[in-house]
Parts: C-alpha cells; sequence; structure tokens
C-alpha cells in the first residue's frame, strides 16, 4: 500500500485545534504549544487536552516524510497528514481575510 496526496478544503481553526507539529520524534501541540510532545505515544495534549487528529511536519525530504509515514503505520497512529506548508499559506490567507473585516 501506498501513501498519496490528498487536497480537500478544511477549516484552519478547527485544523489548528487538533494539530500536531512534529520534526522527527518530538513535535508541539498548535492549540497551547506545548513543546516535547511524542507523537508516537501522546494521543491528547498534556497540558490542554487537545485530542489530536491532524499532523504536520517541518521535514521537506520526501524519504524522510515516508519514514514518519511508515512510523505511524506500523504503530497504528491515526492521525491525518497535512502539508505544512499549505496550512500556513492557508493561515494566512484567513488572517488577510480578518484583518479587512469591519
Amino acid at each position: 500500500m501506498n501513501f498519496v496526496r490528498i487536497w480537500k478544503e478544511l477549516n484552519t481553526e478547527e485544523v489548528e485545534k487538533q494539530l500536531l507539529l512534529v520534526e522527527d520524534l518530538y513535535g508541539t501541540c498548535a492549540s497551547c504549544k506545548k513543546l516535547g510532545l511524542n507523537y508516537l505515544k501522546d494521543k491528547i495534549c498534556s497540558s490542554c487536552g487537545t485530542t489530536f487528529k491532524y499532523i504536520a511536519t517541518t521535514l521537506n525530504n520526501p524519504a524522510d516524510i515516508q519514514k514518519l509515514l511508515n512510523r505511524m503505520k506500523s504503530n497504528n497512529i491515526d492521525l491525518i497528514m497535512i502539508e505544512r506548508d499549505d496550512y500556513k499559506k492557508a493561515q494566512a490567507k484567513d488572517a488577510l481575510k480578518d484583518l479587512f473585516k469591519s
């Protein structure tokens, strides 16, 4: 079985409430910014109680991302991987819309 990227319209505010940002093994809760969370063990943020649904990484090398996805699969981690750059662009776009609201 292979991994395939899928594009889906998501609400960035809702994603942020359920997002774990990871480097290689450890990450940060996007909701409260708690550091040192292990995506293989921490399904809920120990600081704010967020239940993670989404995961995003700063890894850019496809081989490293594949390793992360394989680790998730072999450990039965049921998180949806989102493209971090797409997420950041969508956040910026939302911030611009909010800036010009009256």
